[in-house]
């Protein structure tokens, strides 16, 4: 198994593997209710998690490298924040609760086709009404680089996420190509789905 580029930056505290939060989420922040309950399922070293805690919000934060989460977990502890972060595998992630946004932010295709459609199942089930889905995965418009290839197992066919929220409102839906450099000098590019969904059928 390759190991994802992404951890060397972990590693750094200095360093943005990923950039600043996302602009989606970023938009979202003013209206979430006070106190909200987020879930970010693949957080990484905690990108988008780090600013909802810093919003207020009631942030769970899971990721699969160790490394990310003790990143986050330092930082977050540096600002005097509380997020409940912890390392585990988005396919054996237990919901026990409602949230009032769920966040999967390039990870979906790290896992075969048949977890995501259970996780997206997830996610639909366990949001409360009125609370949103925030997703964003890789497409097989384009192929998945050589080194990358063995992570990006459950690629999403073109406009098949969007099929998967069919019942809810649609706030945001954008398909695109980007480039992307990891530490090294290697770049890559990738073709995206992104989705903003509001449950508004239970």
């Amino acid at each position: 198994m390759t190991e994802a580029l992404w951890e060397a930056t972990y590693s750094d505290l200095a360093a943005k593997s990923f950039g600043d939060a996302s602009q989606e989420i970023v938009a979202l922040m003013p209206l979430l209710p006070a106190g909200a309950k987020v879930l970010d399922l693949g957080s990484g070293d905690g990108r988008n998690a780090i600013p909802l805690a810093r919003a207020g919000f009631n942030v769970t934060a899971i990721d699969i490298s160790k490394t990310g989460i003790q990143k986050l977990n330092t930082l977050s502890m540096s600002e005097g924040l509380s997020i409940q972060a912890s390392v585990g595998n988005m396919t054996t992630f237990v919901f026990h609760e409602k949230y009032d946004l769920i966040i999967s932010h390039g990870c979906l295709h790290f896992v075969e086709r048949n977890d995501w459609e259970r996780l997206i199942k997830e996610f639909k089930t366990h949001t409360i009404l009125n609370g949103l889905n925030v997703i964003t995965v890789f497409t097989n418009d384009i192929q998945a680089p050589p080194d990358l290839e063995d992570l990006c197992i459950g690629l999403f066919n073109e406009g098949e996420l969007y099929d998967r929220y069919s019942e809810w409102e649609i706030v945001l839906k954008k398909s695109y190509t980007f480039n992307d450099e990891h530490v090294g000098g290697v770049q890559h590019v990738h073709a995206a789905n992104k989705l903003v969904a509001r449950n508004i059928s239970n």
